[in-house]
């Protein structure tokens, strides 16, 4: 009799639990979207209509696929209808603000400017950052400074923004003047072996390893080739995420066991042991070498391991955003600013000589001091950055009910700005919006375009990015440097593709014809010939 009867609790709790998830489940991929999307059309925000379960990733996946069947022109820089095909077309349909849907989430899209820096100047964490786009990310960027919200941000920004400061970034420029000249000896010896001239070389490559190696002795100071494996693994994470995005479109995909899912887990438990073993290093080797050390990496472990500001866990995601987000954006940055230097010739020219009218030779290291002299290398850096934007999409998340520029967003609402887009609107930076004009930025990113402040390389408001200063100084070291000794010219072989993994990528990479060319060869006597008449 006893048992009967918990047979009967235990059948009557297990129909109820299925039950209630049943209706969680009805609710969350039925009932929610179809109230949402009658919420948005009632003020006049329309959009594609949402399919069960799977919203709008078909048609994301769909027009993604059709796009990689074809190339751009060398010389067109709109690349929306590669990177995201979806947005460009659906604006074009819904307008500036549109409803789409991720999965089940509802997503609120949109290139309307005041929007847009409502969502990213909000200090009040209502407008916070989010995985929602693909939560494979976690395992790219961890839980560091980028994706924290709220209390958590404030903490760990505490403990990291020192690291950027005035003195630190002349040491990282340092470090970047080296690693220019040891890519520029390659370079060297390349064309000694070949014509003695020129030669072919895959910049985007040379680049790649370049800022690699910059970032990874900014993390990890003088250990920093043992932390070189870390990125390996970070980037074989990165091209799974990548392909990823084709996966089916169902909820919780990710849970699964997929030969790629399963990947995935064994390649971050791999990253988080490699980094937990540099940590723990540091902690033993506290005495011997004096601290936790002075470069990224040593404040971190000693607020972890002295004061308890930060976790173990935490630290982890800080190693894991700055490799790969440092890494990533500023290789990208570099191999575009070359390939419109090399695109545009009278450009590279103008820029050469006033490198070197303003930076004296020093061994070819320029001083950060000389640095901020060079207002032409500046709009150049900033307008590859509004036209090849080291990263598509800005995501955010409504953490409760909220007004957003006169629309009443529910919570749990996805806000997605396509940056690309809103750095070629020709109502913000006029006709010539899709042309490489650095001249734009002659007074300044605030007058660059019609409304100001229009530039989101580095996002905007309190979430911008903590480390631009140090990635727009390491871009200048680096393009300044190799412009004194040598020229650049498109390959017949590059095919201009920027494809979106993760960071704005070129595809096929950025083969270049680089030349040699003395400092005092034509270009520095045309210059000192100028000068000379200027004094007369």
């Amino acid at each position: 009799m006893e048992a009967n009867l918990v047979q009967a609790v235990v059948a009557v709790l297990t129909v109820s639990f299925i039950l209630r998830q049943c209706g969680r489940a009805l609710w969350y991929l039925v009932w929610r979207p179809y109230a949402v999307a009658r919420w948005f059309r009632r003020q006049g925000i329309q959009g594609p209509p949402y399919r069960l379960v799977v919203g709008s990733l078909p048609e994301f996946r769909r027009l993604l696929i059709s796009g990689r069947a074809y190339a751009l022109d060398a010389g067109c820089h709109d690349y929306a209808s590669l990177v995201y095909p979806f947005f460009q077309k659906m604006t074009s349909k819904y307008g500036r603000t549109f409803l789409c849907w991720l999965g089940p989430i509802p997503t609120i899209c949109s290139t309307d400017m005041e929007l847009v820096k409502q969502v990213l100047a909000d200090r009040t964490n209502l407008f916070q950052k989010a995985y929602s786009l693909n939560h494979k990310f976690e395992i790219i960027l961890g839980k560091g400074l980028v994706f924290v919200n709220g209390d958590d941000w404030k903490r760990q920004r505490r403990v990291v923004h020192p690291v950027f400061n005035p003195e630190r970034l002349v040491s990282m420029s340092a470090i970047a003047s080296e690693s220019s000249q040891q890519m520029m000896e390659r370079w060297f010896a390349k064309i000694k072996r070949g014509d003695g001239h020129q030669v072919e070389t895959d910049i985007s490559c040379d680049f790649n390893e370049l800022t690699l190696t910059v970032i990874t002795w900014v993390i990890y100071g003088k250990n920093y080739e043992d932390a070189s494996g870390v990125m390996q693994l970070l980037r074989e994470v990165q091209a799974l995420t990548v392909s990823s995005f084709l996966d089916p479109p169902i909820p919780w995909f990710r849970y699964l066991p997929t030969l790629r899912n399963l990947r995935l887990r064994q390649l971050d438990k791999l990253v988080t042991s490699k980094i937990t073993r540099l940590i723990q290093e540091r902690v033993t080797n506290k005495d011997a070498e004096g601290g936790y050390g002075d470069d990224l990496l040593g404040p971190m472990v000693q607020a972890w391991s002295d004061a308890g500001t930060l976790s173990m866990e935490e630290i982890i995601g800080e190693c894991k955003t700055f490799l790969a987000a440092g890494q990533d954006t500023s290789g990208n940055l570099l191999a575009w600013v070359m390939f419109l230097l090399s695109s545009y010739p009278e450009w590279q020219e103008k820029v050469r000589e006033e490198v070197l009218r303003e930076c004296p030779d020093n061994n070819g290291v320029p001083s950060v001091d000389a640095l901020r002299k060079l207002k032409m290398l500046n709009t150049t850096l900033l307008e590859a950055l509004r036209l090849y934007n080291p990263v598509p999409f800005m995501l955010r998340k409504t953490a409760t009910d909220t007004t957003l520029a006169n629309i009443r967003v529910p919570k749990g609402t996805t806000i997605m700005i396509p940056i690309a887009m809103l750095h070629r609107d020709k109502d913000v930076w006029g006709a010539d919006s899709n042309e490489f004009n650095p001249m734009r930025f002659e007074n300044g990113i605030s007058r660059a375009a019609n409304h100001p402040n229009a530039l989101f390389s580095f996002s905007y408001g309190p979430r911008a990015c903590i480390g631009q200063n140090f990635a727009m100084i390491e871009a200048q070291t680096v393009v300044s440097m190799i412009l004194r000794r040598f020229s650049f010219s498109p390959s017949p072989n590059y095919v201009h593709k920027p494809t979106n993994k993760i960071t704005l990528t070129p595809k096929y990479g950025v083969p270049l014809i680089v030349k040699h060319c003395s400092m005092m060869g034509e270009t520095k006597f045309e210059l000192l010939l100028g000068l000379m008449f200027e004094e007369l």
